[in-house]
C-alpha cells in the first residue's frame, strides 16, 4: 500500500527538515562561562544494546490474514475511497472526518476519548481545554501528559496552558524517560532558566529509556476513530499512522538549546553528547535515532571534535540510506503493507514489534518472517496484491 511507505518517507523528511531549520536560526547570545568538563571521554563509542530474540508473528496469523484479504478481490485501500484526481474532495473529506472525530469524542467522559479529540482538534484553545478535562480525569497517564506538554511547548500563546503543573506531573511518573526531561529543559530555556535546563538535560542524558510515544499515539489514535466512526480498520490504521506522524515533537528549540550553548560551555556540550548517545542507543524510531545524532554531531564541534563529528554523521546518512532501501527494496512490500493494514491482530504485532526491537528491526524481522512464509507457500499470494497490481 503506497500511502504507508509515505508515512514512512515523510518521517525522514521531517527528520532532514528539522535539522535544517536549527541550522538557519541564529545563536542567541552566550553569556555563560566556560566550564570545566564533565567526566568522561569525548572518544566514548555509543552503548551496545543488549540482544534480544526479535518478534515472531504467530505462523497461523499470517496465513489466516492473507487468506482474508486474498478472499475479498475487490479489498481496496483507504486511499481509493475518494477520487485519486480530485485532491480537493479528497482533502476535504480527510478534514470532515478529523473534525467530526474530534467533535464526537470532545462530548464523552472517558480521558482516552478527550485525549484523541484535543489531538485532531486544530483551534489552540479547545485544544488545550480537551486536554485540561482528560487530565482532570487521569493525572497519571504518561502519554496524555506528554501530548499535553508538547502541545502546550509549542504554542506561541501559552496563557490557557497549565505547562508548569503539566510538565511537573510528567516528569514525576516518567522521569525515566530521557524524552521528557528534554521537553523540560527546552521549556526551562525558553524561559530564560539556563541552569534549570542544563539540569534537566542532565536527567536526559542518563535515564533509562528515550521514548516519543509515536506506537501509543497510533493505537489511541485508531482507538477514537474506532469509537467515532464506521471506517474500517484497514481506515482507521493508516489515518492513525498519517495523524500520529503529524503529532511528532519538534525538536529543533532544543537542538538549537545545545549548538548555542555546547559552543562555549564544555558541561553542556558533554551532557548534549552524552544524551545524543543514549538517545541513538536507546532510540526506538528512526526519527528519534537521527536526532539523537544530530545531537552528538553539534556536540563535539563545540567540543572541536571534527572527526567524531564526521564519524557520526556518517554513521547517520547510512542508516537513513539503509531505510530508505529496505523500503523502496522489497519485492512483497505492497502484500506485506495490504496484509497488516488490514488485520488488527498483526497491526498491533507490528507496533508491538517497534517497541521491542525498533522500527528498522521490526519492519527487517516481519518482512523477513513473511518472506519466508510466501516462498514456502507462494499460493497465498494471491493475484490482487502481487507487486504489478499495485502500480498505478
Amino acid at each position: 500500500m503506497r500511502s504507508t511507505r509515505k508515512w514512512f518517507i515523510v518521517i525522514i523528511v521531517a527528520v532532514v527538515g528539522l535539522l535544517l531549520l536549527a541550522k538557519t536560526q541564529s545563536p542567541t547570545d552566550r553569556t555563560d562561562q566556560a566550564a570545566e568538563p564533565t567526566p568522561g571521554s569525548i572518544d566514548a563509542t555509543p552503548m551496545a544494546t543488549p540482544d534480544s530474540k526479535p518478534t515472531q508473528i504467530p505462523e497461523a496469523d499470517l496465513i489466516s490474514a492473507f487468506t482474508t484479504v486474498c478472499a475479498d478481490n475487490n479489498v481496496n485501500s483507504s486511499d481509493d475511497q475518494w477520487p485519486q484526481a480530485d485532491l480537493t474532495a479528497r482533502r476535504y473529506a480527510y478534514d470532515e472526518i478529523q473534525a467530526k472525530t474530534s467533535d464526537r469524542l470532545s462530548s464523552s467522559s472517558n480521558p482516552e476519548h478527550l485525549h484523541v479529540a484535543a489531538l485532531l482538534e486544530e483551534y489552540p484553545p479547545a485544544r488545550i481545554a480537551l486536554l485540561d478535562r482528560a487530565i482532570s480525569q487521569d493525572s497519571s497517564d504518561a502519554f496524555l501528559l506528554w501530548s499535553a506538554v508538547r502541545i502546550c511547548s509549542e504554542l506561541d500563546d501559552r496563557a490557557d496552558c497549565r505547562l508548569e503543573e503539566w510538565q511537573q506531573r510528567l516528569i514525576e511518573i516518567d522521569g525515566q524517560n530521557s524524552e521528557s526531561w528534554v521537553r523540560v529543559a527546552t521549556n526551562r530555556y525558553a524561559a530564560g532558566d539556563k541552569a534549570g535546563a542544563l539540569e534537566a538535560m542532565q536527567h536526559a542524558s542518563t535515564a533509562a529509556e528515550s521514548r516519543i510515544y509515536w506506537t501509543e499515539a497510533v493505537e489511541t489514535l485508531e482507538r477514537g476513530y474506532a469509537a467515532a466512526t464506521d471506517l474500517e480498520f484497514s481506515q482507521r490504521a493508516l489515518m492513525a499512522f498519517g495523524v500520529a506522524a503529524s503529532q511528532l515533537p519538534s525538536f529543533a528549540p532544543a537542538l538549537n538549546m545545545c549548538r548555542e550553548e555546547s559552543a562555549d560551555n564544555e558541561v553542556w556540550a558533554y551532557t548534549c553528547l552524552a544524551y545524543g548517545e543514549l538517545a541513538e542507543n536507546l532510540g526506538k524510531t528512526e526519527i528519534g535515532v537521527s536526532i539523537g545524532q544530530s545531537f552528538q554531531i553539534l556536540a563535539s564541534e563545540g567540543l572541536g571534535d571534527e572527526q567524531k563529528a564526521a564519524t557520526v554523521r556518517l554513521r547517520q546518512d547510512a542508516r537513513r540510506d539503509e531505510m530508505i532501501n529496505d523500503i523502496s527494496n522489497r519485492e512483497y512490500n505492497a502484500m506485506i503493507e495490504r496484509v497488516f493494514f488490514s488485520d488488527p491482530t498483526l497491526f498491533s504485532a507490528y507496533l508491538m514489534a517497534v517497541r521491542s526491537d525498533g522500527e528498522i528491526e521490526a519492519q527487517r524481522n516481519i518482512n523477513s518472517q513473511i518472506e519466508r512464509l510466501l516462498e514456502q507457500r507462494p499460493e497465498l499470494a494471491c493475484e490482487s496484491l502481487l507487486p504489478d497490481a499495485q502500480s498505478p
